[in-house]
């Protein structure tokens, strides 16, 4: 895994990129920061992605993740963190950003909907987070030119690279989040297990298409639920993508120009120049 030292900073043009910044804004949910994706680890809710990766830094200390985690506000999850992370993992500087998308893809895949729909209205567009003073996780807009930004944005391009799987044929591969092979990848001592949102999420198709139990002998489900993205009604194959199951949470509509320019997508993948792995 690379070090910090070893990323290169990119130049955004502000007009041209997806910004977040304040978690209200358009595409604020992308931010760690935002509220309305809970996540539930070994059965342990978890209200952020921030909460959950600050707990991350401290699997020999569960008394210290206790705290993170049982914190309402992610900021304030983050600053219970600050007194101790002189004691976080010794390696953390080398897995902190395997362990960042892990907990990206966590909040994907228990989201599936509704974050699922957030990363599809960026389009193809670099994804920056704008930050005032962190130039690893961020970029920072230039004080001499307002209508740059200049960082490593690591943050951002972790959710391109989430988008492009998102994106692929693949996507339901994504409902299952498998714990990152790193020693002591621990939760209140216990092992982190296996995400698995499978079956959580047909039983979402059958809820959101008003399917009730009765009528369940008459749906064939197979494979191609998670390969292909399709389920059978009564004989016929319905495209399940996450735009026709259910309303999004956020005031988002799809319209026939989004279905067209993600299917441009699907069709030749973008390929964003992440440089993270």
């Amino acid at each position: 895994m690379e070090v910090q030292s070893k990323y290169q900073e990119r130049v955004y043009k502000y007009s041209e990129v997806c910004v977040f910044r304040k978690t209200k804004e358009l595409f604020g949910g992308l931010s760690n920061m935002a509220s309305g994706f809970p996540i539930k680890i070994n059965g342990k809710h978890i209200l952020t992605s921030e909460a959950l990766y600050q707990a991350c830094r401290f699997p020999h200390m569960p008394d210290v993740q206790q705290k993170i985690i049982c914190e309402k506000s992610p900021m304030t999850a983050k600053m219970v963190s600050k007194p101790f992370r002189s004691n976080s993992r010794t390696d953390w500087d080398n897995v902190r950003t395997d362990i960042m998308y892990w907990c990206l893809k966590v909040k994907l895949a228990q989201n599936f909907i509704s974050f699922g729909q957030l990363l599809e209205t960026t389009f193809d567009k670099p994804i920056v987070e704008n930050s005032s003073k962190d130039a690893f996780w961020g970029a920072i807009q230039d004080k001499k030119d307002a209508s740059e930004l200049k960082g490593v944005n690591a943050l951002g391009r972790l959710l391109m690279k989430l988008r492009q799987e998102y994106n692929s044929a693949n996507r339901f591969h994504l409902l299952l989040v498998k714990p990152l092979s790193l020693p002591n990848f621990f939760i209140f001592d216990e092992q982190i297990q296996v995400v698995d949102e499978r079956q959580s999420f047909i039983d979402n198709l059958y809820k959101h298409w008003r399917i009730t139990p009765s009528n369940l002998s008459s749906i064939k489900l197979n494979k191609d639920i998670l390969q292909n993205g399709k389920t059978y009604l009564n004989g016929n194959s319905v495209n399940a993508t996450p735009s026709i199951i259910a309303k999004p949470k956020i005031k988002i509509e799809t319209t026939k120009a989004t279905m067209l320019q993600r299917k441009t997508k699907e069709d030749k993948v973008n390929q964003p120049e992440l440089g993270l792995s």
